[in-house]
């Protein structure tokens, strides 16, 4: 397989595994849609609220505001953020194909296979958390509590999503057994 489908599965593990970190509030979508004026499609203006989803938590502007930091707390997140993007892309160069490597023998081996996605996974984390460690560092500890209790409620507004995306979800799928026993 290709370096680029490898690198798409572990960007898919990476998003399974963060996503509890990356969640956006419903009031903001609608709040930007209400800025905008997005009035263009249904399937535009869902694009242009879910592009920023994932990068809003560290928009450090977005939380320059909501945290109230100062210009050098500011700073030295953005020279945090930047190291871990740089070392991200290190890990992503490092990049040896799982599936060739356990298939080397002429056989699958399953443990070889395993254990090169799992560390893969596993480095990713430690850049992940060494950012955390290091952007906690930076906040105060009032900061930090209105931190948590801004994740809190994205991942409420998550659940939200998720449940009513569950229920639609069940009525369609409830509709198309109808069609299909008539």
């Amino acid at each position: 397989m290709k370096k680029s489908k490898f690198f798409f599965l572990f960007m898919f593990l990476l998003a399974f595994i963060f996503t509890g970190t990356y969640f956006a509030d419903k009031s903001y979508a609608f709040q930007g849609m209400q800025k905008n004026n997005l009035m263009g499609h249904k399937f535009m203006r869902r694009c242009k609220i879910n592009m920023g989803m994932g990068m809003r938590m560290f928009n450090v502007f977005a939380l320059k505001k909501k945290l109230n930091l100062n210009k050098n707390q500011v700073h030295q997140i953005m020279m945090f953020k930047r190291q871990e993007f740089k070392a991200f892309r290190s890990n992503m160069g490092n990049f040896r194909n799982p599936l060739l490597s356990a298939m080397k023998s002429g056989t699958f081996n399953k443990s070889v296979f395993v254990s090169n996605i799992t560390n893969k996974v596993k480095n990713m984390v430690e850049i992940k958390a060494n950012f955390f460690k290091k952007f906690f560092n930076v906040l105060t500890p009032t900061q930090r509590n209105e931190f948590v209790q801004i994740m809190k409620k994205r991942i409420a507004n998550k659940i939200k999503r998720l449940e009513f995306m569950k229920r639609m979800l069940n009525k369609k799928i409830k509709a198309m057994k109808e069609n299909l026993s008539e």
